[in-house]
């Protein structure tokens, strides 16, 4: 039953739309025909979780749809939900509405949504505020790597997004949650301390404060799970619990009513830690997962783990069903399955060893050891999904981290929070926390550079190999040869499958990247490639680090062969510092003088494996390129492709009168492929250029709700006038154009490589 229902739930994850009422009632009732028919319960499950997936998805939608279609201004009260920390500059946060434009909502259609208040006056969590907002529906980038923000706003039950304009209070200053108020105790308290971030992290599973330095050593290091509120917390919190239950009930006179003591106090501890991390969804799994544990344990009911495991599974994802578009349930309950899989398949301890000295401990060694290894093993393709990557020396980092965090800093961190209300003996605590904390940063610093990228070749002969080896240890390789040779030919078919996909040896291909109002195309061949242009950046981050990185990773190119630079604007050249530190290009050009630059001018050319490079524009060097002084360069596969060539021409910003200029130059220049100068501003894409050109595509980078009004409508009908495809990444997503002796096949990637139902509820 359980399994039919959590199936049922996950279909929706193959739902390219939302069917309305009649259809799925229509579907239901033949799926109760199916099950007179075949009595077949599981059928009978399976139609019910789809029933309540669609209640549940058909709820958000709705909730979504009552936001305007585009951005606009609401007024809205309601209540701040996130923790607040003053000391950071990001002031994003959750809240959620009770009203919207002055009008009641009912509560199954309260709005929950993710504001930023720049330059906010002191708020806190529990406080009601009235806002002016700007907001609009969850919208993200789309590329073959990099983060899902649709993904991410469904999984966290995120209805829209909004910039607050101005704010009133509408409840006392001193209105604030309990828990904002110990937890800007502990900032106080830990304000000097080097580790801070990490330990509000452990203690209020917040992790606001960490920069992109801690993730990296974080990723790097496999201990990301470790700095947080999460499940393995909550079940040492339980095991204390239950612990300190016994100890207390075995020191009483023997009652009917201290039966239950162990019980009662380790879900009370659980409880009081999982209201610190704000009952966030990893520790609502935990606490399930614990209460269920410890009930059969007290009842003295005996179920298999894969029961116990499958149930809880199953409840969480009826409380919950979009909650599977979130990393976190799948890491969770990914890792406690691999767990028991190991532990039944023979890694556990080994009979007759004695229970102390230095034989037991080099057995839990062992024991542990060996966990940490089929955890990074069978995680893999989990990790490949949400992270494009692993870490190969997580298990040994692990092996030392996990026991000594476990055991010493969240004691520490725990009794810093409970003594609060006595600074000197809180601080104590605190620092001795923070002091726990330095030989784990210093082993994970030392990790640095060891995250290991998997593009989808290599994880695809991974997967095969680890599928093949866990069937040999689960079943015996003389007994089920049959099977075994069946899954291997199916996984070599789906691996081949796949490398019907790459980029043959005699094509090229064009991809330009989905980084909102900036530009960033890849021109690839042959498994390597070249880069024009990078995108912006912002404090701590880049399109490079964000997009860029993860697409070339994801291909199985870890470097880049050249790097074009277009000019100097920060949304084209904003992640040049990232590009060369990171991706270590072999050559670089630009049209300004910058150091290690060759120059990027008019009559400069070269070829990369048989594509040629010619540069048309601009006329010489500049001290700081601007717009009119883009580097303009025609790449062609004449020399690959002689009777049938193709061309790209690579624009930048260019205006105008440098077109004009331009086609002067080069009366007979024509371009198969065009990227749109300056993102198709009015300042560009003259008529008498576009008629000499006779391309056939038109590439132009924008961004969905970007300050520019970019591409001018004008603009965009003139291309189409020309009979010219127009391709908008706001639109498409990432644009492929895949080129074949002349012929261009266009891959959009929002169309063409994901079609989720809440797709269309973002972008109708």
């Amino acid at each position: 039953m359980t399994a039919g229902l959590s199936l049922g739930i996950l279909s929706l994850h193959f739902w390219p739309s939302l069917p309305d009422y009649i259809c799925f009632i229509t579907a239901m009732i033949i799926g109760g025909a199916i099950y007179l028919c075949l009595r077949s319960v599981i059928i009978l499950t399976f139609a019910m979780g789809g029933l309540w997936a669609w209640l549940i998805a058909a709820d958000y939608s709705q909730t979504v749809n009552r936001l305007p279609l585009e951005r606009g201004n609401i007024t809205i009260t309601g209540e701040v939900r996130s923790l607040i920390n003053h000391n950071i500059l990001d002031k994003k946060f959750i809240f959620l509405t009770e009203t919207v434009s002055d009008r009641d909502l009912q509560r199954k259609e309260k709005i929950q949504l993710q504001l930023e208040w720049p330059n906010a006056p002191v708020f806190r969590q529990g406080q009601r505020w009235k806002f002016n907002i700007r907001v609009r529906r969850p919208n993200g980038r789309v590329n073959a790597a990099g983060f899902n923000a649709e993904r991410y706003a469904v999984g966290t039950g995120i209805h829209g997004i909004g910039t607050v304009l101005s704010g009133q209070l509408l409840s006392g200053v001193s209105e604030t949650s309990l828990r904002q108020t110990w937890f800007e105790q502990a900032i106080k308290q830990t304000e000097m301390l080097p580790y801070q971030a990490y330990l509000l992290a452990l203690s209020f599973g917040e992790r606001q404060g960490l920069d992109q330095k801690d993730w990296t050593i974080l990723r790097d290091s496999g201990l990301a799970h470790l700095m947080a509120i999460s499940g393995l917390h909550i079940g040492l919190v339980v095991a204390w619990g239950w612990w300190a239950g016994n100890r207390v009930r075995g020191a009483l006179p023997e009652r009917q009513e201290t039966y239950w003591l162990p019980l009662w106090l380790a879900l009370l501890l659980a409880l009081g830690y999982a209201w610190l991390a704000g009952f966030s969804i990893p520790t609502q799994r935990a606490l399930l997962m614990s209460a269920l544990c410890l009930l059969l344990i007290r009842l003295e009911v005996v179920w298999s783990g894969m029961r116990v495991w499958l149930l809880v599974f199953t409840v969480c994802l009826f409380l919950n069903p979009l909650a599977t578009y979130s990393a976190g349930l799948w890491l969770s309950f990914g890792a406690v399955l691999v767990l028991y899989l190991a532990n039944v398949g023979g890694i556990r301890r080994r009979k007759g060893i004695s229970v102390s000295g230095v034989a037991a401990w080099r057995e839990n060694c062992r024991v542990y050891m060996l966990l940490q290894l089929v955890l990074l093993g069978l995680m893999l393709p989990l990790q490949w999904v949400w992270f494009g990557g692993i870490s190969p020396v997580a298990p040994l980092v692990n092996l030392l981290a996990v026991p000594w965090v476990s055991l010493i800093t969240v004691p520490l961190v725990l009794l810093a929070v409970v003594t609060l209300a006595f600074p000197a003996i809180s601080g104590m605590f605190w620092q001795m926390a923070d002091g726990s904390l330095h030989p784990v940063m210093n082993v994970a610093t030392l990790t640095s550079g060891t995250w290991l990228p998997l593009s989808d070749g290599l994880f695809w002969g991974l997967l095969i190999l680890i599928v093949l080896l866990t069937m040999g240890w689960f079943l015996p390789w003389r007994q089920f040869a049959g099977l075994h040779l069946s899954v291997a030919i199916v996984l070599w078919g789906s691996y081949t499958g796949y490398k019907s996909y790459r980029v043959p040896p005699q094509d090229w291909q064009i991809d330009m990247l989905d980084v909102g109002h900036g530009l960033a195309v890849i021109i690839q061949r042959h498994g390597r490639a070249v880069l024009y242009d990078t995108g912006n950046h912002w404090p701590g981050g880049s399109m490079v680090l964000s997009v860029v990185e993860p697409v070339l990773h994801r291909w199985g190119i870890t470097g880049l062969d050249g790097f074009m630079l277009s000019h100097a604007d920060a949304d084209h050249a904003g992640g040049t510092a990232d590009v060369l530190e990171r991706l270590s290009p072999d050559w670089q050009r630009s049209s300004d003088r910058r150091e290690g630059f060759a120059p990027c001018v008019r009559g400069q050319a070269w070829r990369w494996l048989d594509l040629s490079f010619q540069v048309l524009w601009p006329p010489k060097r500049v001290g700081r390129a601007a717009n009119p002084h883009s580097c303009v360069i025609q790449v062609s596969d004449a020399r690959l492709n002689p009777e049938s060539q193709t061309s790209l021409l690579l624009t930048g910003d260019i205006d105008a009168i440098s077109e004009l200029l331009l086609a002067r130059l080069e009366p007979e220049l024509k371009a198969d492929i065009l990227l749109v100068p300056h993102h198709g501003s009015n300042t560009s894409s003259t008529q008498t250029w576009l008629q000499s050109l006779q391309a056939r595509y038109a590439l132009v980078s924008t961004g969905k709700y970007s300050p520019w009004p970019l591409p001018s409508v004008r603009i965009r009908e003139r291309y189409r006038s020309h009979g010219i495809t127009w391709l908008d990444t706001s639109e498409s997503g990432q644009i492929n154009l895949r080129i074949h002796k002349g012929e261009i096949t266009v891959t959009r990637y929002r169309q063409d490589h994901r079609t989720d139902w809440y797709q269309a509820l973002f972008r109708p």
